[in-house]
């Protein structure tokens, strides 16, 4: 339903798409502020380089965002948050929690199975295979390639 030719929530998806591609923009031109000598004698790697990788994807990804928003037109309708969001946010907002009492890798093999039964997934086997797998690669990503070290467990397991 239209009120004055502009559709409800239609103009509040533009204003927060637009705030989080400025907030990624802001957060970008941060990283490139004076280097740390740990990446400088790590060939660039370090804890400004991988945030700068993140950070041009997501504005790329953006771009897709703000095409999608303001290529709508102004009689599409707009669509409620589900449940399924709800949750999602919540599961994110639990996975940043847990991070620094349970360490990054117990974590991410939680979020990671998690977030597949929220959305739906029920082959419950092959989604504990695959939260493992990707999280233990994305550890060892971060901890031997990036050279950025993560939290770690408390539980004083190595990771």
């Amino acid at each position: 339903m239209q009120q004055g030719g502009v559709t409800p929530g239609l103009t509040g998806e533009r204003i927060v798409a637009l705030v989080i591609v400025l907030t990624t923009a802001l957060f970008l031109s941060l990283t490139f502020g004076e280097v740390s000598a740990f990446a400088r004698q790590s060939a660039g790697r370090g804890p400004y380089f991988f945030p700068r990788i993140v950070l041009i994807a997501l504005v790329f990804a953006e771009c897709f965002l703000l095409w999608s928003v303001f290529a709508r037109g102004e009689t599409a309708e707009a669509r409620p948050v589900g449940w399924k969001f709800a949750g999602l946010v919540l599961a994110t907002a639990a996975y940043c929690a847990l991070i620094p009492w349970a360490g990054f890798l117990i974590s991410s093999v939680l979020y990671g199975f998690a977030v597949p039964v929220l959305l739906g997934r029920r082959d419950v086997l092959l989604l504990a295979v695959v939260s493992l797998v990707y999280s233990v690669a994305l550890w060892m990503l971060f901890e031997r390639v990036f050279l950025i070290i993560l939290p770690a467990s408390p539980f004083d397991i190595g990771f």
